[in-house]
């Protein structure tokens, strides 16, 4: 882990419990929820140049930080404050106000695409968790829809146009029990894509099982984009090499009890 830098986020406060019931459900409702400006603009500038000394560093892709050319994975390895961004106010509260207060950290990455890269086909994120057959429509709008796993997305550059490559989610598929029903265009309900236009320093929640996508981007700016993925205690952490994967030295030094507890140190429980 990078030590060479001591300054550390903010600590942020929760929302109210008005506030944050708000938010969450239009997240249950629409699939996605945006939150505008969460983080500084100090915070945002420090987290973009921490980001690209990933980028610039030739062991990243020795270690397997590295996903092709514009993802970056662990971010909490490789400095303290990606780290401490876990346990930020409100981010860490909107997420155990989801997923209960033994969630935990799955992944920590960041997007940076440049012109003319993105994941720009819908989809939902690893795999569809409640399918339905062609018999039945979709779900009942009567039933607000288990949320096992959700991203925060916390875009580091503004993205206030189409052509900056927005995320963009069908409203309410998560609905659907079904994979998207276009790559490229699909609707559900007879609505079709929305797109997340935002500020860096904003953040959104988002449902993996709502069909979306990034938008190419258009521009002549790099897009970053840096993702929490949280999750219930029982849905494991995607931390690579898996079975095997340890803490680097230093990763945990100064972590508080809640901290610990994001990256998967748990008491006792079911199955263990």
């Amino acid at each position: 882990m990078t030590q060479a830098a001591t300054n550390t986020p903010q600590t942020g406060e929760p929302f109210s419990e008005q506030r944050t019931q708000q938010i969450l459900s239009d997240f249950y409702r629409d699939g996605y929820a945006l939150i505008p400006g969460v983080l500084t603009a100090d915070e945002v500038a420090t987290l973009r140049e921490k980001v690209d000394a990933v980028f610039a560093d030739p062991g990243a892709q020795e270690s397997n930080t590295l996903y092709g050319s514009f993802v970056a994975a662990r971010l909490f390895e490789r400095d303290r404050y990606f780290r401490d961004m876990l346990v930020r106010e409100p981010i860490i509260s909107l997420c155990e106000a989801v997923l209960g207060e033994n969630c935990h950290l799955m992944a920590q990455n960041v997007v940076r695409n440049a012109p003319g890269e993105a994941i720009d086909t819908f989809h939902v994120d690893d795999a569809l968790e409640f399918p339905l057959p062609e018999v039945i429509a979709r779900h009942d709008s009567r039933i607000r829809m288990p949320v096992f796993r959700m991203t925060v997305q916390i875009p580091l550059t503004d993205i206030e146009s189409e052509d900056l490559g927005p995320s963009q989610f069908v409203p309410g598929s998560h609905y659907s029990g079904r994979q998207p029903n276009d790559p490229k265009n699909p609707s559900f309900e007879g609505r079709g894509p929305v797109s997340v236009l935002c500020k860096a320093g904003d953040i959104y929640l988002h449902n993996g099982q709502c069909w979306h996508r990034g938008a190419p981007n258009r521009s002549d700016r790099v897009r970053y984009l840096l993702q929490h993925s949280m999750s219930v205690r029982w849905v494991a952490q995607r931390f690579y090499p898996f079975v095997n994967y340890q803490f680097p030295e230093g990763v945990l030094d100064g972590a508080s009890d809640r901290l610990r507890r994001v990256l998967g140190f748990h008491t006792k429980g079911a199955y263990g």
